[in-house]
């Protein structure tokens, strides 16, 4: 009887039935097909993004040229979310991420909102057009609008940053995710901001515009705290390739069932605390944020923590 163990070892080459490498020119061809198709996806996917947001940047910025202020009041909306940003970018135990890097996540986050914005614009359209009640929004929330947001943002970062030499652990993944989640944001705030003006000859009360720049202000770090979980699991799933699928997925549902449960509750309750307690919805609101975002922040920080502590102990015996 033939020894298994024999067998294998007097085989010389398993291309074609348990290993391949292109070898033959069929092999090539199919190999520059691939990178080919893989290229063109890439790209098409660019090419569409950068459309739909130069359109959307296009009909925002004819109302900010006439109305500077509105520019103003946009970008100050965004600073708590670019400090939280840069905080978590200060966080990373290993070497800092490289500013082009950062900049290119920032601005694919920007870009791939569009994404976001035009698949809830056509969810929210089919709701109404079935005339479902207003129960609907909530799973509408949970099943759409988190989700896809938390996906294009996850594609942010897996579209460059993820490839580039740069991007080795768990930690720099949460890094790219918040200026992933930094871009979204500020995309976001500056068309809510400009939105707000009330459409009665072009005017808007500054009152309006800097209401809505504050709550803006408010949620906007949400956005960098959710995509930096996304981040955080991409990074682990580089590192961990046996369980790559299911760490992904864990890491956009997670982000995605806060996203939807903060959207569910968020105006809810503070507008009931406003109508029991007294004050205003937007001090509620303010209070409700802080909460939810120190309980999201502190399941990240303890990660990065635990990973400051890990790579710490790993250079303490020479790693």
């Amino acid at each position: 009887m033939d020894d298994p163990e024999n067998r294998i070892e007097t085989r010389e080459d398993a291309y074609d039935i348990e290993s391949w490498e292109p070898r033959t020119t069929t092999d090539r061809l199919a190999l520059r097909l691939y990178r080919l198709l893989t290229g063109a996806t890439r790209g098409l996917t660019l090419f569409l993004a950068l459309t739909f947001v130069l359109a959307e940047l296009v009909l925002v910025g004819a109302t900010v040229a006439e109305r500077p202020l509105l520019g103003v009041f946009s970008f100050l909306s965004v600073i708590p979310a670019l400090l939280l940003a840069f905080y978590i970018w200060r966080a990373d135990p290993t070497e800092r991420e490289p500013l082009p890097t950062l900049v290119v996540t920032f601005l694919l986050g920007v870009v791939f909102a569009a994404f976001a914005a035009i698949i809830n614009t056509v969810g929210a359209f089919a709701l109404s057009g079935l005339g479902v009640g207003v129960l609907a929004i909530v799973p509408f929330f949970f099943l759409v609008v988190g989700p896809v947001e938390e996906t294009v943002k996850w594609l942010a970062v897996r579209f460059h940053a993820y490839r580039t030499p740069h991007f080795q652990t768990a930690v720099d993944g949460a890094v790219y995710g918040a200026m992933a989640g930094l871009g979204f944001a500020t995309i976001e705030n500056l068309t809510y901001v400009v939105g707000s003006v009330e459409m009665n000859g072009g005017v808007g009360t500054s009152v309006t515009v800097s209401g809505v720049a504050v709550t803006r202000a408010i949620v906007g770090p949400n956005h960098v705290l959710w995509a930096a979980i996304s981040g955080y699991y991409l990074g682990l799933a580089k590192i961990v390739p046996a369980n790559r699928g299911p760490i992904i997925v864990k890491g956009i549902a997670i982000p995605a069932v806060l996203h939807g449960f903060y959207n569910s509750t968020a105006g809810l309750v503070t507008e009931t605390m406003a109508s029991v307690a007294g004050g205003s919805a937007l001090l509620w609101l303010l209070v409700y944020v802080l909460v939810f975002a120190g309980l999201v922040g502190g399941y990240l920080f303890q990660k990065i923590r635990r990973a400051r502590e890990y790579y710490e102990g790993q250079i303490r015996l020479g790693w």
